[in-house]
């Protein structure tokens, strides 16, 4: 081991060492209990004091209208996007606002808690009736309170001003500065127990704002395609309120059904009206065509059997006039589209393309017309949100006015392509007259056969609008919602949040998470030489021996070795006593001079007592307290410190004089004496040489117990003086960096012998056993030595564990 170099002492540790995890983990085994404890308050007074959140949803399948269907082509209107559009009309602010205000949500009740206030919804004893004159007084809490003799208080504090306060009957209207009020109990004549009820709770109510009801609660309401396939939708909203996110969302898929009722009836109601309205210039057409064949005929003299042409060439005539009425239906509808999309409010487009349909031209139009209607309903949900003005509606318009162009061109062009048409029946309905002039021997014919052209035609169209009309009407009367609410919502019973277990779980996971972490963080910069491997890691420097931790009482002068001859630390220090012959075997007296790095490293404790063990064995051993800025060793045995080194090296004292004997056989003690103004000086001086070599003349071991030399250099002279000087290091309290310093002493100042023993190291964290050279047997276990094993049987387990923690430790 002394061949090697040492290695590089880290910042952080570098290797994985599993007795110091264990080590470190065990003391902070407190921390991390307090910790979980802590977690587990943290949790309860969580749930104890956080509103639970429920959660409800309903269901809808919508229906597939027959008649819809054979309207619609698969191209423009599949099924996937007519639930888009229904999924979009329910996420809508017009459509939410719709049915919030048909619900009790203008006014919240609640019964004031100690710390949270609970709303009662329906459960209220009272009712409210106000008329706000200051929208202020919105989402203020007004509290109110019922008293004796029918009466009843209110009072709330609006911007921090003087607070409004009034009391007046129950039922009776009452006028203040912001609202007009009326208060209602739900039981007219309560009895005692009732009114004792409402005196002994706190309520207050919020008036909301009818116009923001939909930003109160859109935020938790969702609505999404459950499964495309079933064309199922489904509506869930959240809240604290049970019954009331129930109520939310049962009356969203009733009023769902209901508003699909009103857009069929309002479309069927407007192509009835579109109907009567043509009937009504069809008939004054048909009325006057009828007026002019009759006038024709009479000024003629013509009858049906004089004027019966060829029979194929009539029905080749009708089958045109047929066409013409088809096509002249078209182009009016076509006319009333060009006239509703200059209005940019409103375009039902079922209304026009249920006289569309079957048309050459429906896939066209109704395609245009699907995409405006979009367009619309897009803007209207839009300007819910934000201002007219904004750059989304600019770009939606402009949007908007290039469909609407495109409509128009569409129409003119269909329109067109329909009077060529047209043109182009009557040109072949000349064409057959021609034949009929030709074949007829009377007069006018011509004229005649136009005429009842026209008339034939007006009499079909009316015909025609006549049967629509009936159509509709009797479709109308039967019109019911295709939607099915499969599932509707129930109050829930269990909330979704927070869930104990999962709180319960998460914060001990946090907690032990957190413990670890910090467990690891202090592994990761542990910095203390805990084992003799650390010693071996960093120096060439050879260990003379190790100290166990001692877990009892120590008495003031420190002194183990001699009370209790047979414990682990006096073995320790027998083994010490042997190795130092290791070091230098040489007859004569000897020298030890102890020091370390910082105070607290139990150099003292280690010099007494190696004193003591080298005086159990017969030997004189004076032990000197060179430590004159700080001394102690006349406080372990007692004694008055007005002499010693500093007065001996002074020339005030003889060495004789300021020998103190102990009550131990053979070991004396020179204490520090008073403090000098200039320690360092006077241990330069002769006077320390020849105390020392007086000292050795008449004793066989002189320790002397240096200042640490980390914080002074008062001790390096006798360090160099002596035959065996040692450095103490204390495990898990001196730092690794310290081990640099035995290094410099051996490189640097050229200090002989230098051995290192390691104090007080806990037998559970050694790397080492104990004995065979470093310091006491293994097997301490064995009952050989008389330190106590096991608790005391009159004291608690649970005493020892936290007793270590806050009472103070006697590690020498």
């Amino acid at each position: 081991m002394t061949g090697n170099n040492p290695k590089r002492i880290p910042e952080l540790n570098e290797e994985l060492d599993f007795k110091l995890l264990y080590h470190i983990t065990k003391r902070n085994i407190l921390f991390q209990v307090i910790l979980l404890a802590l977690a587990i308050a943290g949790s309860f007074l969580y749930l104890r004091y956080t509103p639970s959140v429920y959660s409800t949803s309903a269901i809808i399948q919508l229906g597939t209208d027959e008649h819809m269907n054979q309207l619609l082509t698969p191209v423009f209107f599949r099924h996937e996007d007519e639930m888009a559009q229904k999924t979009e009309l329910i996420r809508s602010s017009v459509f939410q606002q719709r049915v919030l205000s048909k619900l009790p949500l203008h006014v919240g009740y609640f019964n004031r808690g100690r710390v949270l206030n609970f709303e009662l919804y329906t459960k209220s004893p009272f009712r409210v009736e106000a008329s706000v004159k200051n929208p202020q007084i919105y989402g203020l809490q007004i509290n109110i309170e019922f008293l004796r003799n029918n009466k009843v208080g209110i009072h709330y504090n609006k911007n921090g001003n003087t607070p409004t306060r009034k009391e007046f009957s129950i039922g009776e209207t009452v006028n203040l500065p912001d609202l007009d009020l009326k208060v209602e109990l739900i039981y007219p004549d309560p009895t005692e127990e009732q009114l004792n009820e409402l005196i002994r709770n706190n309520y207050f109510f919020v008036l909301h704002n009818p116009s923001k009801l939909y930003a109160n609660y859109s935020a938790t309401l969702k609505v999404n395609v459950l499964n495309a396939s079933a064309r199922t939708i489904i509506i869930s909203k959240t809240g604290n309120n049970p019954a009331k996110i129930s109520d939310i969302v049962n009356a969203m898929a009733s009023e769902f059904n209901l508003y699909d009722m009103e857009v069929k009836t309002a479309s069927s109601d407007k192509i009835l009206e579109f109907i009567e309205r043509q009937l009504g210039l069809v008939f004054d057409q048909l009325t006057q065509s009828e007026l002019e064949l009759e006038r024709f005929k009479r000024a003629h003299n013509l009858d049906q059997t004089t004027t019966t042409p060829l029979s194929s060439v009539h029905a080749r005539i009708e089958d045109f006039e047929n066409q013409i009425v088809s096509l002249q239906m078209e182009e009016r509808l076509l006319s009333e589209i060009e006239r509703v999309i200059a209005d940019d409010s409103n375009i039902d487009v079922f209304r026009f393309l249920a006289v569309l349909s079957g048309s050459d031209h429906h896939a066209t139009i109704s395609g245009l017309l699907l995409t405006l209607q979009n367009q619309l309903l897009e803007r209207e949900k839009l300007l819910y949100e934000v201002t007219p003005n904004s750059r989304q509606v600019d770009a939606l318009n402009f949007q908007i006015n290039i469909q609407k162009r495109m409509l128009k061109e569409s129409v003119v062009s269909v329109k067109n392509n329909i009077r060529l048409q047209i043109a182009g029946l009557e040109s072949r309905i000349d064409e057959f007259e021609s034949v009929l002039s030709e074949r007829s021997d009377r007069a006018n014919h011509s004229e005649l056969n136009r005429l009842q052209r026209i008339f034939n035609i007006n009499e079909r169209f009316y015909n025609q609008l006549v049967e629509k009309k009936a159509e509709h009407s009797i479709s109308r009367a039967g019109l019911v919602t295709q939607n099915i609410l499969l599932e509707s919502s129930v109050p829930p019973a269990r909330p979704i949040a927070p869930l104990p277990n999962t709180i319960y779980l998460a914060s001990l996971l946090a907690a032990g998470l957190l413990g670890l972490g910090i467990i690891l963080l202090k592994y990761l910069f542990y910095n203390k030489i805990h084992s003799i491997n650390e010693i071996f890691k960093y120096t060439r420097t050879p260990v003379l021996g190790i100290i166990p931790r001692h877990k009892g009482e120590i008495e003031e002068n420190q002194i183990l070795v001699i009370k209790k001859p047979k414990s682990i630390i006096a073995e320790s220090l027998r083994s010490v006593r042997t190795n130092l012959q290791f070091i230098d075997n040489t007859p004569g007296a000897k020298l030890i001079a102890v020091t370390s790095t910082v105070s607290g490293e139990g150099k003292t404790f280690f010099a007494l007592n190696l004193a003591g063990v080298l005086a159990f064995s017969e030997k004189k051993v004076v032990v000197i307290d060179l430590d004159m800025r700080k001394p102690n060793i006349h406080k372990r045995f007692k004694v008055e410190n007005t002499s010693g080194v500093s007065t001996i090296l002074s020339g005030i004292h003889k060495i004789e004089d300021c020998i103190n004997k102990s009550q131990i056989k053979n070991l004396d003690f020179i204490s520090a004496g008073p403090v000098p103004p200039n320690p360092s000086e006077l241990i330069l001086t002769p006077n320390m040489d020849k105390m020392l070599a007086f000292l050795k003349s008449n004793y066989d071991f002189v320790i002397v117990d240096n200042p640490p030399v980390g914080i002074v250099t008062d001790g390096m002279k006798s360090i160099l003086l002596a035959d065996y000087p040692v450095y103490i290091f204390k495990a898990n309290y001196s730092s690794r960096i310290f081990i640099d310093n035995v290094n410099r002493l051996v490189a640097e100042n050229n200090v002989k012998n230098l051995s290192i023993v390691l104090n007080c190291v806990d037998p559970e964290f050694s790397s080492y056993g104990f004995g065979k050279g470093y310091g006491f047997y293994s097997e301490f276990d064995s009952g050989y030595y008389d330190e106590p094993l096991t608790r005391p049987s009159n004291k608690p387990a649970f005493t020892g564990f936290f007793s270590k923690y806050f009472k103070k430790k006697n590690d020498f």
